[in-house]
């Protein structure tokens, strides 16, 4: 394959686009960490569509792949996006010493990467309100949530933020076990996840609680009023495989998605197959903000991006960012090594069973409410009157002694009455009536 330098593209570029009929001027050629970004101002009544459906043939008489053509907004160039003979990696541990990094201010910022020409980019995931992470093995897609991690740990202190970390995988993030950031253990069996999900969901609905005595709409009012709640992250990695294990699990993930941004509950999910059955059209509606590493194929593409090009991206950390206002951007996510996670972890090491898991949270619950109700049955114990405990007592003995009771009743009365047998008509009379009473009053209780 032949090498290009910055010098050369300005030659080859605009001679290779001539034997397809195409002619303008090249603009400003600017190296970055991944790619050539050639800045390209086409001649008067040529069509950027036509240009579009021969950008494979243009990378095949240049003799790269993975050639990516774009609109520069608000400009009368467009962008030539031709790789790099060999990228460069972008360790994550400067970036966070970088101005743009040291600025951001957000409520949750999170440092997605680098753009194409090398600088830090900053989001902020209160606002996404919730990311969609997709990407085939080997994309970096791993990497790119581990550095969303960090730079929130490095941004927040642990009485801010609280992270619950899903990993059917069970490798990915056994690293952030024991931690004042973790609001339970790094999960990893499915049955918990899909619980958890839910407890989330619950948890949700008590922050609303809270916010309504408060007379406050969301949580960034409620700290304004002094309150104290962290955000909470929950991140999903492989979001497939939870969603095929239990089919619920959409539907909590849907209630949260809809629901928990005022709550400050946010999800990172991630999957490495975007198909359909997977990221429904429900997930996509409540999930506006998405980032695709390079996929499969272009049907992977428009599942997560609404257009194809995730397709032609190089791997190893690049990625397109859809943002909840349309816009799509180019970036190379920072790789973040081991040793990078142990170091700004160290701090902040301590035991789970210091802090209270869901686990526990829930069984306290439920004995509460075994006391409420044991509370309840006393009074209501207390509250019956004489008649309702004598009739609990009798329907208690059962039919044999009831009768031995209403017999010798019986005999005390006609005893009374001077009669000496009891064996007379009006004895089985008088035994007879007291029995249909007593059934009587049976049925109507």
């Amino acid at each position: 394959m032949t090498e290009i330098i910055s010098d050369d593209i300005k030659i080859r570029l605009p001679h290779t686009l001539t034997h397809f009929g195409i002619k303008g001027e090249i603009g400003e050629v600017i190296e970055g960490p991944l790619i050539y970004d050639v800045q390209f101002k086409l001649a008067e009544g040529s069509k950027f569509s036509y240009l579009e459906g021969l950008i494979k043939d243009i990378a095949r008489e240049l003799g790269v792949s993975g050639i990516r053509v774009s609109q520069i907004p608000n400009s009368v160039y467009i962008s030539f996006e031709i790789p790099l003979p060999q990228a460069k990696t972008v360790p994550f541990s400067p970036i966070t010493y970088s101005a743009e990094f040291m600025r951001a201010t957000y409520a949750l910022p999170i440092c997605v990467g680098v753009n194409m020409h090398g600088e830090p980019v900053m989001k902020d995931l209160s606002k996404m309100p919730h990311l969609l992470v997709a990407g085939t093995t080997g994309s970096g897609k791993s990497v790119g949530l581990n550095s969303f991690i960090l730079s929130l740990i490095t941004k927040k202190k642990p009485e801010e933020l609280q992270f619950v970390l899903i990993d059917p995988k069970r490798i990915e993030f056994s690293m952030y076990n024991n931690q004042k950031y973790m609001m339970r253990p790094v999960i990893t069996d499915m049955n918990s996840a899909c619980a958890c999900l839910s407890q989330l969901a619950g948890e949700m609905e008590e922050r609303y609680t809270v916010f309504e005595k408060e007379m406050v709409r969301n949580i960034g009012e409620y700290h304004k009023k002094g309150g104290k709640m962290p955000y909470i992250v929950c991140v999903i990695d492989e979001f497939a495989d939870l969603i095929m294990f239990d089919k619920t699990v959409e539907k909590q993930v849907q209630i949260l998605a809809q629901k928990s941004r005022a709550a400050g509950i946010h999800l990172v999910i991630a999957t490495q197959r975007p198909s359909v059955d997977v990221i429904t059209g429900t997930i996509k509606a409540n999930l506006p903000t998405r980032l695709s590493y390079k996929v499969s194929s272009p049907a992977d593409s428009m599942t997560v991006l609404n257009t194809t090009g995730a397709e032609d991206l190089v791997g190893r950390g690049d990625s397109l960012l859809l943002e909840e206002n349309g816009t799509l951007t180019r970036i190379l996510g920072a790789y973040v090594s081991d040793e990078d996670i142990m170091n700004t972890l160290e701090p902040y090491r301590c035991k789970m069973e210091e802090k209270k898991t869901y686990d526990v949270i829930l069984k306290e619950k439920q004995e509460e409410q075994k006391v409420i109700i044991s509370e309840r049955m006393q009074k209501n114990e207390q509250k019956k009157g004489v008649f309702a405990k004598i009739w609990d007592f009798w329907c208690r003995l059962g039919k044999r002694n009831q009768n031995r009771i209403i017999n010798m009743i019986v005999g005390f009365i006609l005893a009374l009455f001077g009669v000496k047998s009891t064996t007379g008509s009006s004895a089985r009379n008088l035994r007879n009536a007291v029995q249909k009473t007593a059934k009587k009053i049976s049925k109507k209780r």
